[in-house]
């Protein structure tokens, strides 16, 4: 499949439709559902699937198949056998990635991107809920740099460039940066936000590195503006891409992640890596903002 085109809709604008999968993920927060049942009050969803982290999740009388996740492969096997028993040219999908972990997006990403289907359209819904603000905690030591698995970079000579998207928890972007020691950095971060006091704690926990980076390799996007975000991150790719290898380090919010993600299987050179804490992450329970303020991203992908 590849990307025919791709649009930011409202909330209000998700109606009617006949969806034939909703995928999303249950752990410990508390806007686990707040999609699901937005979405399942307008809309007729023939089959439900919950990607466990291998937590006890209630989830009442919601018609949930939970499926725990080891691997992130197991996501194109679940896939696979969605797809397989399907008949018919068009294939509406939501995809509620506000409780994914990285990996699990981009393997659905990666999956509809390269897979060859016998579908003519797959209308792809990426909704992300917003969380009310909750204190950072303490940051936990970074364990793992890497690579997102699922897209291999063939290494090349070319000095690295790296663009990070802060977040809110110290630590973490400086981590990055002193383990690639890239020969050029550029700086996003969510301003304005829905909650001014995210943007407080980032400039706060982040303030030695805005105090390096000169100024006008700082950019700064509005949350919920996914074309503004698409176009600034891609006008830094084309000023990077002939000199350098272009490495996106998604530590800020998950719309970030998820456009980063798409530029990625647009721009083949472009590569994804993540800041982890291993099993020893901070957990936060991110309580949902209404489904008015929900992110919601129609991508289409057609047969290739």
């Amino acid at each position: 499949m590849e990307i025919k085109h791709g649009r930011q809709v409202d909330f209000k604008s998700v109606t009617d439709l006949n969806v034939n999968l909703f995928l999303f993920a249950g752990n410990h927060e508390k806007r686990v559902f707040t999609c699901l049942d937005g979405i399942g009050k307008n809309n007729l969803i023939h089959e439900t699937i919950m990607l466990s982290y291998g937590d006890e999740i209630s989830y009442g009388s919601r018609k949930v198949v939970p499926k725990v996740i080891n691997d992130h492969t197991e996501i194109y096997d679940i896939l696979e056998k969605v797809f397989s028993k399907y008949e018919g040219d068009v294939f509406n999908l939501v995809v509620d990635y506000s409780c994914m972990t990285k990996s699990w997006y981009y393997s659905i990403i990666l999956f509809l991107s390269k897979k060859k289907l016998c579908i003519e359209n797959i209308n792809v819904y990426f909704s992300y809920t917003p969380s009310k603000f909750s204190t950072p905690h303490s940051p936990k030591p970074n364990k793992d740099i890497s690579p997102l698995p699922g897209k291999y970079i063939v290494p090349t000579d070319k000095p690295k460039a790296l663009v990070v998207c802060l977040g809110y928890e110290e630590n973490k972007a400086q981590g990055i940066i002193d383990h690639l020691d890239p020969k050029e950095a550029y700086i996003f971060y969510s301003k304005p936000v829905l909650d001014d006091r995210f943007v407080k704690k980032i400039e706060e926990n982040n303030k030695h590195i805005l105090s390096e980076i000169k100024t006008n390799k700082i950019i700064t996007f509005p949350f919920d503006d996914l074309l503004n975000l698409e176009r600034e991150l891609t006008a830094v790719y084309f000023e990077l891409k002939d000199e350098y290898s272009v490495i996106i380090a998604p530590l800020g919010p998950k719309p970030f992640t998820f456009i980063s993600m798409l530029l990625s299987t647009k721009y083949k050179d472009i590569d994804i890596w993540r800041v982890g804490s291993g099993s020893d992450i901070n957990l936060y329970k991110r309580e949902p903002l209404p489904v008015e303020n929900m992110i919601i991203c129609q991508v289409v992908f057609i047969s290739n």
